[in-house]
């Protein structure tokens, strides 16, 4: 079963997605959870692991990690290490977080 909204908030914690893209991003992070995780992964388990994965899925939607970002005098760059990741990779790591070795490592055409 799918977290919601609250879940997302109060239990996992979450405070990169609103209440209006969550369940886009849910939904769509439930579908990729279908087709990696096994099916014997602890409900709790699957949930966190679905919330990390909307956010990453939402990273790939925005392009990506940050790397720069400048306004007037404020700015602020993201990336660890040299390269960044692909959409593939984020998803996966960010299953794999909670869902370890649960998950299946998919290769994508």
């Amino acid at each position: 079963m799918l977290p919601d909204y609250t879940y997302y908030t109060e239990t996992y914690h979450g405070n990169q997605i609103t209440e209006y893209d969550f369940p886009r991003l849910i939904t769509r992070a439930g579908s990729y959870l279908k087709t990696i995780a096994c099916s014997g992964a602890d409900e709790e388990v699957y949930q966190m692991g679905a919330c990390a994965v909307a956010e990453a899925w939402q990273i790939n939607e925005q392009g990506g990690d940050l790397v720069s970002q400048t306004v007037d005098s404020w700015s602020k760059t993201f990336a660890q290490g040299k390269r960044p990741k692909s959409d593939q990779q984020r998803l996966l790591e960010a299953a794999k977080l909670y869902l370890g070795p649960c998950v299946t490592d998919v290769r994508w055409a």
